[in-house]
């Protein structure tokens, strides 16, 4: 199959390195990647790489995603597939797949749901969208595990956005309590109660999350501030602790309500 890369960054490198390998008749283009993964060849313009492609796979930044669709699908050759994966808003995922079919195409909005540095193409991913089928039997014969919504484009996005409420979130709250921790000198600790808070059962914990953070808001609240008082004098940044507390006090307001 011939397929196109929009974009050979990190992801976009790995993905048409991989494609390649596999046999496929790949081609790239990038204005500013410092390199071309072996078995690809670099066009000089986006256009050329869509016109010459069954598949063409879009690994920019999200903020390029809708422009470069509008732009370019109108060189798709009739029938071909545009996937789209950049982590665009689902909204953005929408349009782009009206302006990809409106030219003759079919899409597909493909979310990965990992790492790519560590996983390579391998990487899990969600696809939905017209081409969702087609886009998941390539992305299968790479070695990814895949799932499919049957649902428009945007849905796979949708999802992993949803997902990244807590992944995000939790990252980032645990990058500040090992932070804290290694400012009061007890890092080994704090990593080891991270560490049990991570294990046991998922469903009881979330349970707990969900019930507690309701049914003690008030007192939770304040001792969050407490928490933020007691950063800020270590010299630690308190965005994740500052932002709980408010959260708790909108949960104590609703329950008031």
């Amino acid at each position: 199959m011939r397929v196109g890369f929009i974009g050979l960054g990190e992801a976009g490198h790995i993905y048409a390195a991989a494609t390649a390998a596999a046999g496929h008749d790949v081609t790239g283009f990038d204005p500013a990647a410092p390199s071309t993964p072996d078995g690809v060849r670099r066009l000089d313009t986006a256009a050329e790489v869509v016109a010459s492609s069954e598949l063409v796979v879009v690994l920019t930044g999200a903020s390029f995603s809708g422009r470069i669709a509008a732009d370019e699908a109108r060189h798709l050759a009739p029938g071909a597939i545009w996937s789209d994966f950049t982590t665009a808003s689902a909204q953005v995922m929408r349009e782009a797949e009206a302006v990809v079919e409106a030219a003759g195409g079919r899409f597909a909005d493909v979310a990965v749901l990992g790492p790519v540095p560590t996983k390579g193409a391998a990487t899990e991913t969600m696809v939905s969208g017209s081409a969702a089928a087609d886009v998941a039997v390539f992305l299968r014969s790479l070695g990814a595990e895949v799932e499919t919504v049957d649902a428009p484009a945007g849905e796979a996005t949708s999802r992993k956005l949803l997902r990244s409420v807590m992944m995000k979130s939790l990252a980032t709250t645990v990058v500040e309590a090992l932070e804290a921790g290694r400012a009061a000198g007890c890092e080994e600790w704090v990593h080891a109660q991270v560490a049990a808070q991570l294990s046991g059962d998922a469903d009881a914990k979330i349970e707990r999350y969900v019930t507690g953070s309701r049914k003690h808001a008030v007192r939770r609240a304040h001792e969050m501030d407490s928490v933020v008082e007691h950063l800020a004098a270590l010299g630690v940044e308190a965005e994740m602790s500052a932002a709980s507390g408010r959260v708790l006090r909108r949960l104590a307001a609703e329950g008031g309500a």
